[in-house]
């Protein structure tokens, strides 16, 4: 395949790969990351989004071989780009079902049509011409930009909401395309239709881009797996609320001066367990927590197991005025047993963080003082 070379002071200094060169580099970096999708699929009957992202990149590569067989052709061109359009929408589609939703949506169907519809329009409405030639080739690229630009935002935006990096990356990769035909849109604009930009430039862009993105979206489930990994070693097994170490993390967001903590503690949990069962005894715990975590979330909080019967919750400084009322209101709904249940009861002690304390831990030992003083005084009962 021929080259260009650039020659200073009569040196020659670096290669320039032409329009073909491209076109087979990016045809084999597709299919390859199109195989690789197949393969991580294979054996795995539930993640069909790697059978969307392996569908994209195999028909990118098939794309890019199908524009080189239609020159000259005005359907088969059109085709191609409805085509391009549609590797773009099958990346959001993998992403979708990744997240269980319904991988199609009808307006998937408008970038394709659109791509399409830009190339043969001019053509069909003002027959053959510098100024019609001239109109296909920046609505081909208009049109496909758009298509990356949805694809791009998607991703980007996902990833803002779903805290994934991997989304981001591969957001970015595909909005940066976006430059690239900007400038192919100057190129037509400043030189003419003389030389294809649409298939150079694009093509230039994937030699860095083309990796990172389908990089990204191999990294994407694999980062969510560690991430319920890592929320899990942060849960309690039984009641599925933060364990010790979990509640200490995400505590510390709300650790401010007017936070107000609540240590939880179950009556006589000792003999409910001698003289119902262990598993009546578990059920307490699930039910408790179940019933105190839903109060404490629903003010923005955070609620946790320490051990045992011992439960705490912290809730922000801005419901520092709810928070004795949410004391008394788990309090209250822990006195509504479940039919088959034994009765339980629960002490709790409440405290809030001084002004002068940065962490929550001293306003915790506090409402185990309060704690302790609720259980002196006959438990079933809470101490401020």
């Amino acid at each position: 395949m021929p080259t260009r070379v650039a020659y200073v002071a009569g040196y020659p200094m670096f290669h320039t790969p032409d329009t073909e060169t491209l076109r087979l580099c990016s045809v084999l970096a597709s299919t390859a990351f199109g195989l690789v999708f197949a393969f991580v699929r294979l054996g795995r009957k539930i993640e069909l989004h790697f059978m969307h992202w392996s569908a994209s990149a195999l028909l990118y590569a098939a794309v890019l071989i199908g524009f080189e067989l239609a020159r000259g052709n005005l359907v088969l061109i059109a085709s191609m780009l409805g085509a391009l359009a549609a590797t773009n929408m099958l990346i959001i589609s993998g992403l979708r079902s990744f997240d269980g939703k319904p991988p199609w949506r009808r307006w998937m169907l408008a970038p394709v049509a659109g791509c399409a519809a830009a190339h043969v329009l001019p053509t069909w409405i003002g027959g053959h011409g510098p100024i019609v030639s001239a109109l296909t080739h920046a609505g081909d690229t208009i049109g496909v930009a758009i298509s990356a630009a949805i694809t791009g935002l998607t991703l980007w935006s996902s990833g803002r909401r779903e805290k994934s990096r991997a989304r981001r990356i591969a957001g970015l990769a595909m909005l940066g395309y976006l430059p690239g035909y900007v400038v192919t849109l100057a190129a037509y604009a400043w030189a003419g239709p003389r030389i294809n930009y649409l298939a150079l430039i694009p093509m230039l862009s994937d030699q860095l881009l083309l990796g990172v993105l389908n990089l990204g979206l191999l990294a994407i489930p694999a980062e969510r797996a560690q991430r319920r990994l890592r929320d899990a070693a942060r849960r309690d097994p039984l009641t599925g609320v933060w364990n010790r170490a979990g509640f200490n993390l995400h505590a510390m967001r709300l650790a401010a001066p007017g936070a107000t903590v609540l240590a939880i503690d179950l009556d006589h949990f000792k003999e409910i367990n001698d003289r119902h069962g262990h598993l009546a005894g578990d059920n307490v715990l699930i039910e408790l927590a179940r019933l105190a975590g839903a109060e404490v979330e629903s003010l923005g909080g955070e609620f946790g197991r320490l051990g045992g019967d011992e439960f705490v919750a912290i809730l922000p400084a801005a419901r520092a005025s709810d928070g004795q009322v949410c004391a008394n209101q788990i309090h209250a709904a822990c006195r509504t047993y479940t039919q088959g249940m034994p009765e339980w009861t629960t002490s709790i002690g409440v405290s809030q963080i001084a002004a002068n304390e940065a962490g929550f831990h001293d306003a915790l030992q506090r409402a185990d003082v309060a704690l302790y003083r609720a259980k002196l005084a006959g438990r079933n009962t809470l101490t401020v």
